[in-house]
């Protein structure tokens, strides 16, 4: 029975158990591999999709509501979780978001909201309007295990190492799914455009539903594999005696409902962290399902604009950016959005409510 140990970011050493998996969350089996397609809104195909399949101008009456509480906050100082949309009068908001929890739901999985006049609000406005506007899709989690709920993306300067996101620097993030290590991973992401870059920073978004029904079609042996476990790094959000990897597969099925994580940095990492290697038939299917996605009628590219907000299914849709560089970020502060990752059930804790515990 081997142990082993790793350095957490304060430098602690935790000795954990590789053979009884001590801390690691497990998976819940689903009904495994279909015999056909799964058949849903989210697997679409880019040369097929229109403007009208995922983006949303606001309404005037709704802008003009947006104007009337941003200014009611422009000073707001108090928590964002006192702040419910129940609290105001906008019926033309009210629509409008109804209209997005739909089309996130049946639609195409991912909307983009164009757009709120961000330049025009101050901070306080800003973050108070998109806690409220996501309020009306779902409630906001943690994002990290500090305990943030709203998260910047913004380049920080920190270097790339054990414990720092991606989402903190201004390199380039292949596909991935939002809090894919985690036992309950974010029903909904949403990321609105505060500042763009100066070059670079295009979004990406792929559907992870086209690239399994394509795996099922081209490569079924690999998908296999994909359905059964892998090592996830828990990105050092966790305790101090706790697993630094969760041991869950990348696609579970439950009958026409298809639930999807994929990062795969961060499998590749879970190994490195529990000193196991990835078995062949692993390596083959993530090499699969890395094509799979990437493929470019499975993706649409775009860039952001300052007020634009993308919602997304993050389930079902995977999301990255290119790099960018921002000189600004010294003088105006740079890019920045702001991220919200959404629950429908679970809790507001950051892994919510375990599915099995070793």
């Amino acid at each position: 029975m081997a142990d082993s140990e790793i350095q957490t970011r304060d430098n602690e050493t935790v000795i954990f158990d590789i053979d009884r998996r001590v801390g690691a969350t497990q998976h819940l089996p689903g009904d495994g591999v279909p015999d056909g397609p799964v058949p849903m809104g989210s697997a679409w195909r880019a040369s097929d999709l229109t403007e009208a399949d995922w983006q949303v101008r606001i309404p005037e009456a709704a802008l003009q509501e947006f104007d009337i509480i941003a200014g009611a906050l422009s000073e707001y100082d108090e928590p964002l979780d006192s702040l419910s949309p129940d609290s105001f009068d906008w019926p033309a908001t009210t629509d409008l978001m109804a209209d997005v929890r739909a089309r996130l739901s049946s639609g195409v999985g991912f909307v983009l909201l164009d757009r709120m006049p961000v330049e025009t609000w101050t901070d306080p406005a800003n973050r108070a309007m998109t806690w409220l506007l996501n309020e009306m899709i779902a409630p906001p989690i943690m994002q990290k295990w500090q305990g943030h709920r709203v998260y910047d993306v913004r380049d920080t300067g920190a270097k790339l190492e054990y414990g720092v996101r991606r989402s903190v620097t201004n390199l380039s993030q292949e596909f991935y799914t939002d809090g894919s290590f985690l036992a309950m991973t974010p029903d909904f992401f949403s990321l609105t455009c505060i500042r763009q870059a100066e070059a670079g920073g295009e979004s990406l978004i792929a559907s992870l539903v086209s690239a399994h029904n394509d795996l099922l079609e081209n490569h079924p042996e690999h998908l296999k594999r994909l359905y059964e476990p892998f090592w996830w790094d828990r990105q050092a959000e966790h305790g101090s005696d706790e697993s630094p990897a969760n041991w869950l597969p990348v696609f579970t099925r439950h009958g026409d409902t298809l639930s999807v994580r994929y990062y795969d940095d961060y499998i590749r990492n879970g190994y490195r962290l529990m000193k196991e290697e990835i078995d062949p038939a692993g390596l083959a299917a993530l090499a699969a399902m890395q094509e799979a996605v990437e493929a470019p009628d499975n993706r649409v590219a775009f860039r952001l604009r300052p007020g634009q907000v993308i919602c997304a299914q993050n389930m079902q849709i995977a999301h990255g950016r290119t790099g960018f560089s921002d000189p600004s970020i010294k003088t105006e502060g740079g890019r920045l959005l702001l991220r919200y990752w959404l629950r429908t059930e679970g809790g507001i804790e950051l892994d919510g409510v375990p599915l099995v515990s070793a």
